[in-house]
């Protein structure tokens, strides 16, 4: 049912962001939709990100601000939610920003469908580190309404669910989040939307895609969390698994369906999680990392679902080749001489 000019509830957590918050900010702004409420998480920011909200805060009474001591950024987005007032919520990073039309379009999209949550795409900008564009993609789909009734049909693919796995690139119907208390996971990083995401998703009737790139995910040339070594990063390439597992369970997918993404997750998982440990760890010896390297290709997970997996280039070939026979010394060795 549509509601003449609902409140939408943007939440935006701040952590060092004192480069980049202002120009956030000002996109939130620029809006064409003029009812919202931009409610910003201190997450106990020891730069001066805190002075440059509180100006804004000074012109705008939409903008209000919060402080907590640091919990992280899943932490911070609970935080958030106790403040919430609108109908609807939206979760946005401090340092990227949004079209101007990202609250109208997704709003109104998701009035007329009468959904839970609407899905809509995004621009990946890389930046060199005079934070000029270097290069824009586009990351999109056409538009769908999905029902669960229809998921034996519905065809996921990789494009697909890679946008359900960002939490800024959808707009969430707020009574249905809070009634079913739905919160990002605490203490994990990496994969903490996903996680959220899989038990929304998991929940609704019906999935609405919008086929507009409304966000600007900025990737910059400095060292970000993605370019640090995680050692927990498998246990968490698990538990993303288990949680789209549950979704696609829960959506009634057909096996064969199933088979094909949650391969995909493991075995990109597995790249990801052996890259980053070659890359940049700093401390172990090759025999220790081949051990750990090992392991991730002796788990149950990995032996049941790589082999399921739809390689589409050579090197994809190889991966799995690797990866499903568990050829753990050869796998070692290519991503030692590729460091």
């Amino acid at each position: 049912m549509k509601t003449e000019n609902p409140l939408v509830s943007i939440i935006m957590p701040v952590y060092n962001v004192a480069e980049f918050v202002a120009k956030a900010i000002e996109s939130v702004l620029q809006q064409d939709y003029e009812y919202f409420e931009l409610l910003v998480i201190n997450d106990g920011t020891p730069d001066n990100s805190v002075d440059i909200v509180e100006e804004y805060c000074k012109k705008d009474a939409r903008i209000k601000l919060y402080h907590k001591e640091n919990g992280g950024l899943s932490d911070a987005r609970n935080f958030g939610m106790q403040y919430v007032t609108g109908s609807y919520l939206y979760f946005m990073d401090s340092d990227d920003w949004i079209e101007p039309n990202l609250l109208s379009l997704a709003l109104n999209t998701i009035q007329k469908e009468d959904a839970n949550i609407v899905v809509f795409g995004y621009y990946k900008d890389n930046e060199d580190h005079n934070e000029n564009l270097v290069e824009r993609q586009e990351v999109v789909h056409s538009n769908a309404v999905y029902t669960k009734e229809e998921a034996i049909q519905m065809q996921i693919d990789s494009k697909l669910l890679n946008l359900y796995g960002y939490a800024w690139n959808k707009l969430y119907k707020t009574d249905f989040i809070l009634t079913h208390k739905f919160v990002f996971p605490k203490g994990v990083s990496l994969v903490e939307d996903i996680l959220f995401n899989a038990q929304v998703l998991g929940k609704t009737d019906t999935i609405v895609i919008l086929d507009k790139a409304l966000y600007h995910y900025i990737h910059r040339e400095r060292e970000t969390l993605i370019k640090t070594y995680h050692k927990n990063s498998f246990e968490l390439i698990l538990k993303k698994t288990e949680a789209i597992d549950r979704f696609l369970s829960e959506w009634g997918f057909e096996e064969k369906t199933k088979q094909a993404v949650l391969a995909e997750s493991v075995v990109l998982g597995i790249r990801y999680s052996v890259n980053n440990l070659f890359s940049f760890d700093k401390t172990l010896s090759f025999m220790e990392r081949y051990y750990i390297v090992k392991n991730m290709l002796d788990h149950k997970v990995t032996r049941a679902y790589a082999r399921f997996y739809e390689t589409t280039s050579s090197m994809d070939q190889l991966y799995k080749t690797m990866i499903s026979r568990r050829a753990s010394y050869m796998l070692s060795v290519l991503c030692q001489i590729k460091k």
